[in-house]
């Protein structure tokens, strides 16, 4: 697979400057599902903390998503922080918009990069134009270092009196994720000592000595290494074009837990389209609750001879030192 094919995953960075600025009108053979997926948001999530998405002027080059009460998400303890790279490593912060509403519902505040813009960039599958060129030689939408200044910027409010997180946030909890592009500036940002988990979705590095995707750093299958954290690779089924870079990425990653979790039928952007960002969601919030949280009972999920996850329908997964 070449980074080329990569980068037309979800949605080009090369043709970002070019999308829509005006909202659209979901086709007629979308328009239940979007209309499924707002109402979703508009419930605040499924997780027991209603969520948000906000701005916050102190921090122009990320999208927030919170519960709602950050009082009633803290009293059983302090919230957990995620930072989350796009597809394409694109520079808009509602692009996963149902996916980290979803996530951020069950007791997260999670920092996309790059500021939020019209709704319409969180249904539509893909915002390159119609035959518009991809020139790899273009600069990025955005970097690895911003999920790095996200986990920076939060916790430096939970320590600034009068921030709406200060005291809220559990800086010994930190993880960093993305899709596709963003995928791999996670394997970048998860060298930082702070991350505690890293989840890869849909994503892989390419192969050592080859050129690095633009804004994902230095990452490659050389850069695995520094990694010392558990990693969560989870990915389609063959369709999605970083099958293959998932399952060589996990074969690599032998020095700490790894698990690699793919499902049939599954491609490699659409789903994340669907109300509460579609069937990985749930996973990606068990993984991070046992991650970050401990609970048994998503531990449960990836680990036993009755791996929840493992006998699902159309998930097929492993698994190595959890």
């Amino acid at each position: 697979m070449t980074a080329l094919t990569w980068t037309l995953g979800a949605v080009s960075t090369a043709s970002l400057a070019q999308a829509p600025a005006a909202e659209e009108t979901p086709p007629a053979d979308m328009a239940a599902q979007v209309a499924a997926a707002r109402a979703a948001l508009d419930a605040g999530g499924q997780g027991a903390f209603k969520a948000e998405m906000v701005s916050d002027p102190r921090l122009p080059t990320h999208t927030i998503y919170r519960p709602r009460n950050m009082a009633a998400a803290t009293r059983a303890g302090r919230l957990p922080i995620v930072a989350f790279g796009n597809g394409a490593c694109a520079n808009i912060g509602n692009r996963f918009r149902y996916f980290l509403t979803e996530v951020a519902s069950h007791g997260y505040l999670v920092l996309a990069t790059g500021p939020a813009r019209e709704r319409t960039v969180e249904w539509k599958v893909s915002l390159t134009p119609p035959g518009a060129p991809v020139p790899m030689d273009r600069p990025p939408e955005s970097f690895a270092a911003q999920l790095n200044d996200a986990i920076d910027w939060a916790i430096a409010e939970n320590s600034r009196k009068g921030s709406p997180y200060f005291g809220k946030l559990d800086p010994s909890k930190v993880a960093v994720m993305g899709q596709s592009c963003g995928g791999v500036q996670a394997v970048s940002a998860a060298a930082d000592k702070r991350v505690k988990t890293a989840l890869v979705l849909n994503s892989g590095t390419f192969a050592e000595g080859s050129k690095p995707l633009p804004g994902t750093g230095d990452a490659n299958k050389a850069s695995l290494r520094r990694i010392h954290v558990p990693v969560a690779w989870i990915s389609g089924d063959p369709s999605d074009v970083a099958h293959k870079n998932a399952m060589a990425d996990f074969a690599a990653f032998t020095h700490a837990p790894a698990m690699w979790a793919w499902h049939e039928g599954t491609g490699h952007s659409a789903h994340w389209r669907d109300p509460h960002g579609g069937l990985f969601t749930p996973v990606v919030v068990d993984w991070l609750d046992w991650q970050l949280k401990r609970k048994s009972a998503a531990r449960a999920t990836f680990t036993g001879v009755k791996c929840k996850l493992c006998a699902a329908p159309g998930w097929h997964v492993q698994g190595r030192g959890l």
